[in-house]
């Protein structure tokens, strides 16, 4: 049987070296960037334009890449835009509801469809793999704390076994050696009172 002191230095050894499990983060989607992307506009006076998007914020450059100018500008269209000294759209009044990019070709929602499924799958796959890593952790641990569990109740049993250095004393009965004392002070007490009345 192994003493108190072993029992306890197996047992910090046994919890030591467990793994540290992390919680899983939450599945999220992968953050994709959208790349900005500039669509050709002509100027009522035939100048080209590059616009990233046709609303307030929407950057404005000239062919060269160089900001438009501050101010004013009309499209071929009849859209009117106004831009500030950065080339940003400020202001716009169209006269037609949506203005479609000259260059903004479609994708087919079959392909699409074809992407959505091919990224879901993957992240499904994704996700069961870390799923099943992680059952064979928590199945590890799971062990250990078993048998760590074992070994305190070994301890706990070797320290119930286990005698201490030196016995304990048992408390002197004080008691009746009290009453002797008492006893034998009442007794001169009523001597000495029966002296005295006698007298």
């Amino acid at each position: 049987m192994m003493n108190a002191k072993d029992a306890i230095m197996q047992i910090r050894a046994l919890f030591e070296d467990m793994p540290q499990v992390e919680a899983p983060a939450p599945a999220e989607a992968p953050a994709q960037e959208v790349p900005v992307t500039f669509a050709e506009y002509s100027l009522m006076d035939g100048t080209k334009v590059m616009i990233s998007e046709l609303a307030i914020g929407g950057d404005v450059t000239l062919a060269d890449g160089s900001p438009a100018p501050m101010g004013e500008h009309q499209l071929a269209d009849g859209t009117t835009i106004q831009v500030d000294e950065l080339g940003k759209i400020i202001e716009i009044s169209s006269p037609k509801e949506d203005l479609m990019p000259e260059e903004a070709p479609a994708e087919a929602p079959a392909e699409m469809g074809k992407k959505l499924d091919q990224q879901m799958a993957d992240e499904i796959a994704a996700l069961v793999s870390e799923n099943e890593n992680l059952k064979s952790q928590v199945a590890q641990l799971e062990t250990k704390v078993k048998n760590g569990f074992a070994q305190v109740a070994e301890l706990i049993e070797a320290l119930t076994k286990t005698p201490a250095n030196e016995p304990i004393a048992q408390p002197k009965n004080n008691f009746s050696s009290n009453v002797t004392t008492k006893d034998m002070k009442y007794e001169r007490i009523e001597k000495f009172r029966n002296a005295l009345l006698n007298k």
